[in-house]
C-alpha cells in the first residue's frame, strides 16, 4: 500500500518534470520561430524597414503560428497546475509517517514473535537431539544396530 503510494508520487513528479520540460521547449521553439520567420514591417514613414528576414513566414502563417504557440503554452501552464495540484500535501505527509510508523510497530511485533518462534525450535531441537543420544546410547538399539551392521 504504501509502496503505491510512493509510486504513484513519483509518477506524478515524472509527469511534472515532463510537463514542465514540454513547456520550456513550446517556449524556446515559439522564440526562435519569431526570432526567425518574423517579417519585419515599416511602422512609420519616416523610419524605414532596416531589417529583412529571408525565410519570413506570410503574415497570415506567421499569425496562425503565434495562436497555435499561445494556446499551446497555456494548455500546458494547465497541465502543469493541475500537476502541481495533484502533488501530495503536507497533512498527506504526516498520514503517512503515522502509517510507516504504524508498520514500524507491527515489524517490530512480528520480530518479536519470530524470535519467540526461533528460541522454541532451538529449544525443541535440543531436545530431540537429546532423546536422540539417549536412545542411541541405548545398548539395546547398539546391539540392533551392530547386528545391522554385520557385527553381531
Amino acid at each position: 500500500m504504501l509502496s503505491e503510494e510512493l509510486s504513484t508520487d513519483m509518477d506524478r513528479i515524472t509527469q511534472l518534470q515532463d510537463a514542465i520540460l514540454d513547456l520550456l521547449t513550446i517556449c524556446h521553439t515559439s522564440i526562435e520561430y519569431i526570432t526567425k520567420r518574423t517579417q519585419f514591417e515599416q511602422n512609420s514613414n519616416t523610419i524605414p524597414a532596416t531589417l529583412h528576414t529571408n525565410s519570413a513566414a506570410k503574415r497570415k502563417d506567421y499569425k496562425a503560428a503565434i495562436e497555435t504557440f499561445v494556446a499551446d503554452i497555456i494548455q500546458r501552464s494547465k497541465d502543469v497546475e493541475l500537476l502541481i495540484a495533484a502533488l501530495p500535501k503536507k497533512e498527506d505527509s504526516d498520514a503517512r509517517a503515522g502509517r510507516i510508523e504504524e508498520l514500524q510497530r507491527e515489524m517490530d511485533e512480528a520480530n518479536g514473535q519470530y524470535k519467540e518462534a526461533l528460541a522454541d525450535a532451538e529449544s525443541l531441537l535440543k531436545e530431540l537431539e537429546a532423546a536422540l543420544g539417549e536412545v542411541l546410547d541405548d545398548p539395546v538399539i547398539q546391539g540392533v544396530d551392530d547386528v545391522m551392521e554385520g557385527k553381531g
